[in-house]
C-alpha cells in the first residue's frame, strides 16, 4: 500500500509546533511546493528541532530545580543533572519530555572491588530517597496544577508557560573505578530510585551520542531522528523498538557512512538500510552491538527482529520514492540544497 505522505507531513507538522510560542518549527521551505511530499518528509524528518525550542524545554527543567531547591528541608545536599533526547538534540517533538535527575549529594555508592574506607552511617539511604520524593511532591504540588506522582521512578509535572513536561527522577551517585581515577563525570553512574537498582550511565551516553554527531557533521543525529520519525508515523505500534535501541543502531554504524555532506540525506538513509539488513540477517552481529555508553547490549531480544524488518521496509520505501524523484528532476536537487 502506498505511503500517505500528506498524513505523515501533517504528523510532522503537529510534532514540530510549539504551542507556547504559537510557532512552527518546520523549515521555511516546508510550505513551498517545489519539493514532492516524499522528499519533504525525508528532509524534515532529519532536521533538528532547533536550539531556541529545546532551550525552552531546558528552562522548564530549571524552573522545577529552582522550586525544589527553594523548598527542601533535608539533611543532605542535592545535585541536579538532565538526561533525555533534548540533551543530544535527537528529539523529534517541540514538546519533548526531559528528565531532571535529582541526586542525593551527601554520599555515593561504590562499584564492586572499590574499598570503602569511610562508610556512611548517618542515615538510611532508602529512607533518604523516599523523603526526597515526598518533599518534592509537596513542593511541586504548590507550584503546578498538573502533577503525577504515580510513576515508579519519577514524578512528573506539566509547565503551562513553556508547555513542557518534566520528569523528576530521584537517584544516588554510583562511582566507578574510572570515575575515581579520572574524576570524569562521564564515567560516573547513577542508581535510580533505589540503592539496589542497576547502575545507569546517562552522562557517558550523552557524551557518546554528541561526539558521534560532531564527527559526522550531524549525520548520525539526522539518522536517529529519521528512525524515530518512521517509528512515530508507522501504521502499527513498534512497541519493542525504543528510542534507546534506535540510537544504538545508528551508533553502531561506521562514521564514514553517516557523514552529512552536500545534501546527501538519501545516501545516509541508504546506509542505515544496509546496516539494518546486517542486523536483521546476522544474529551474532546484532547480539554483539553495545549501547553508546558501552554498558549493555540492547538488541538481544529476538522479538525485536520482526519490528526491525518493518522499520527497514518503511525506510526502503521512502528511499525508493525519494530516489525516483531526485533522478527525474534537477530542480529537486537544487531545492534540497536550500531546504
Amino acid at each position: 500500500m502506498a505511503v500517505n505522505y500528506s498524513k505523515r507531513l501533517q504528523n510532522v507538522q503537529n510534532r514540530k509546533f510549539d504551542r507556547g510560542l504559537n510557532e512552527s518549527l518546520t523549515s521555511q521551505s516546508f510550505a513551498k511546493r517545489d519539493l514532492p511530499e516524499n522528499m519533504k518528509y525525508l528532509l524534515e524528518a532529519m532536521r533538528p528541532i532547533g536550539k531556541k525550542y529545546n532551550d525552552r524545554t531546558i528552562a522548564a527543567a530549571e524552573a522545577v530545580q529552582n522550586h525544589l531547591e527553594n523548598g527542601y528541608n533535608l539533611h543532605f545536599l542535592r545535585t541536579y543533572r538532565r538526561q533525555g533526547s533534548v540533551e543530544t538534540n535527537t528529539n523529534i517533538e517541540a514538546h519533548s519530555d526531559i528528565d531532571l535527575l535529582t541526586i542525593i549529594g551527601r554520599y555515593h555508592f561504590l562499584a564492586p572491588g572499590i574499598p570503602n574506607n569511610d562508610p556512611y552511617t548517618y542515615s538510611e539511604p532508602q529512607d533518604d530517597i523516599k523523603l526526597l520524593r515526598t518533599q518534592s511532591n509537596l513542593i511541586l504540588s504548590r507550584q503546578y496544577d498538573e502533577i503525577d506522582n504515580s510513576g515508579e521512578k519519577c514524578l512528573s509535572i506539566f509547565n503551562k508557560h513553556y508547555q513542557r513536561k518534566v520528569d523528576v527522577v530521584f537517584a544516588f551517585w554510583y562511582s566507578t573505578p574510572e570515575y575515581i581515577s579520572l574524576l570524569d563525570e562521564r564515567r560516573r553512574g547513577i542508581l535510580i530510585g533505589s540503592r539496589h537498582a542497576k547502575a545507569d550511565y546517562p552522562f557517558a551516553h550523552i557524551d557518546a551520542v554528541n561526539n558521534k554527531g560532531n564527527h559526522t557533521f550531524d549525520g548520525s543525529k539526522m539518522a536517529i531522528r529519521l528512525l524515530k520519525t518512521l517509528k512515530a508515523d508507522a501504521d502499527t505500534d513498534w512497541d519493542l523498538l525504543k528510542s534507546f535501541q534506535l540510537t544504538t543502531i545508528v551508533h553502531s554504524m561506521n562514521n564514514n557512512s553517516l557523514l552529512f555532506l552536500h545534501s546527501n540525506q538519501i545516501q545516509i538513509a541508504s546506509a542505515i538500510s544496509e546496516h539494518l539488513s546486517r542486523i536483521i540477517d546476522d544474529r551474532d552481529f546484532r547480539r554483539g552491538i553495545w549501547s553508546p555508553n558501552s554498558s549493555e547490549l540492547p538488541l538481544l531480544d529476538e522479538k525485536i527482529v520482526p519490528q526491525l524488518v518493518m522499520l527497514k521496509r518503511d525506510l526502503d520505501e521512502l528511499i525508493i520514492d525519494t530516489s525516483n524523484e531526485l533522478r527525474n528532476s534537477f530542480f529537486i536537487k537544487q531545492a534540497m540544497q536550500s531546504y
